[in-house]
């Protein structure tokens, strides 16, 4: 897309911030998984590592922005790709602010809810991936693009079945649980939505960037 020496450092950053946000995919199913589990050790390390990937994924958006406006670069779509990093951006922070979540309310998720609750956020972990490939793929012939926004709505509508059934179950089944308990186990599967519902936001502006782009 950009097709001068001179922004070879601006894909290269392009690379890297779409890595980092991979990585809080990945650090962030580990910390939930790891929480769940009990293993606070190792949940501490991926509370950790997420902050850090959080930071750099910021500043790797900064310096992205600053280079499209310093080399005027991809002038006619400017706009629209810094409004992706925004996006993308948004859901780097969201899944650092839900680690943090975790390690400050201490919240109690009985045994029986682990596989369930597990498999929400791995759902929800696949919607955005499918924002990160679909991204990659826009900054090449975009071709491949379409294909992946689908996958992303498929994923959201998936997780948000599974979240309904999981709050279903703590309300309608979990007796022994006080009211209160309830809310905040609701609360936090709430959390896992807005993941995949950011990732569908982003599937949305990346269609509208296809569309733009073929016209």
């Amino acid at each position: 897309m950009f097709g001068t020496k001179k922004t070879n450092k601006t894909i290269s950053d392009l690379d890297s911030f779409l890595d980092h946000i991979d990585e809080c995919v990945l650090t962030y199913k580990n910390g939930i998984k790891n929480y769940l589990e009990g293993n606070k050790v190792e949940f501490d390390s991926n509370q950790e590592s997420i902050s850090k990937l959080r930071e750099s994924t910021l500043e790797l958006r900064r310096t992205i922005e600053n280079d499209l406006y310093t080399y005027s670069l991809v002038t006619d779509q400017r706009v629209d790709i810094m409004q992706l990093l925004e996006r993308l951006d948004k859901i780097s922070d969201l899944l650092y602010k839900n680690v943090c979540q975790y390690e400050i309310e201490i919240p109690f998720f009985p045994s029986e809810l682990n596989i369930d609750f597990l498999k929400l956020v791995e759902i929800a972990a696949l919607s955005i991936e499918g924002t990160i490939q679909a991204s990659r793929d826009y900054f090449k012939p975009p071709r491949f693009v379409t294909e992946k926004i689908h996958r992303i709505y498929f994923f959201e509508k998936e997780v948000s079945k599974l979240a309904q059934s999981i709050k279903r179950h703590v309300f309608h089944e979990m007796d022994n649980f006080k009211l209160s308990q309830k809310f905040h186990l609701r609360y936090f599967t709430l959390h896992v939505e807005e993941l995949a519902e950011e990732a569908v936001r982003v599937a949305d502006h990346l269609a509208i960037m296809v569309i733009r782009h073929n016209n």
